[in-house]
């Protein structure tokens, strides 16, 4: 019932401003009664979410505030995705991972195009991440909530239960300075601070459990509860498709994606063997 409520106008992306908790000026009525922008005959959007102020009273939202239960998701995006705009605890991930409306509009990787040459669409593909939630990977693409502004990059991180140079990594990368991770440190002083400043998007999947099987979800809140990072989803490779596809046959690998999850940088096995971190440092120097 809610989704009839939609619209068929486009939806934003962009970062709600001041003008959210301020009503519009000088508003006029169409011949029908119902309230417009007096130019273009349009029925009014105050907050411009794509709902218009009448679909915002049929459903008790604010038709001043993009978001009425700011838990991050535009009324209209919760709207599409069948949660609650009224209920913080009702959105459209637990873990707040950004929505991209737009996400449709993009090159569309598959499984059945797969490749690692540079600007190669990464598969469209929805994973199970710590939450128990179904994560669509496009969800965060052309991300710009940061300091720059800019559009984030994409570390991926290939890992396994039973690998400890994964888990030193993953302690790292969550904040964990000690013997371990003080070389990554050393060597990448500045990608934690990129990664927490949403500059870079760290994504783990996890590809094997811990007898080197298929994971689950149970690894994930696993995984999760020793390297408790509420900045980084970590994906179950459930048919392990990613592990089939870009692991290298080694632990840890990292790739890197650009903005619109097309592959960036993919290291040749030797290269990867000559340094697991080679993302990283691209990370580090150039982003």
């Amino acid at each position: 019932m809610l989704a009839a409520l939609l619209s068929p106008t486009s939806l934003g992306c962009d970062q709600p401003d001041a003008s959210d908790d301020q009503a519009s000026d000088e508003v006029g009525e169409t011949d029908t009664g119902e309230t417009d922008t007096g130019e273009t005959g349009e029925p009014l959007d105050s907050d411009q979410d794509g709902l218009s102020d009448a679909q915002e009273a049929e459903l008790g939202t604010d038709p001043l505030v993009k978001d009425t239960d700011h838990d991050n998701y535009w009324d209209s995006w919760e709207v599409i995705e069948g949660t609650d705009p009224l209920d913080v605890e009702s959105r459209i991930y637990t873990g707040y991972w950004p929505y991209n409306p737009d996400k449709d509009a993009l090159e569309q990787g598959s499984w059945a195009s797969v490749g690692k040459a540079v600007g190669t669409p990464f598969p469209r593909e929805s994973f199970l991440d710590q939450h128990g939630d179904m994560v669509d990977l496009y969800d965060f693409t052309n991300f710009t909530i940061n300091a720059d502004n800019t559009p984030a990059y994409f570390i991926f991180d290939l890992s396994a239960q039973w690998c400890g140079p994964c888990h030193t990594a993953a302690a790292w990368i969550s904040g964990i300075d000690n013997s371990d991770t003080a070389s990554l440190q050393t060597s990448y002083p500045h990608v934690r601070e990129k990664v927490h400043g949403l500059r870079i998007w760290w994504i783990t999947f996890i590809t094997q459990n811990s007898a080197g099987n298929a994971p689950t979800l149970g690894d994930s809140e696993s995984w999760y509860s020793v390297h408790h990072d509420n900045s980084i989803p970590i994906l179950v490779d459930a048919d392990q498709d990613v592990l089939d596809n870009f692991g290298l046959g080694f632990f840890p690998h990292f790739f890197l994606l650009d903005p619109q999850m097309r592959i960036e940088y993919f290291p040749t096995e030797a290269q990867a063997q000559a340094n697991a971190y080679s993302a990283l440092g691209l990370v580090e120097a150039l982003l």
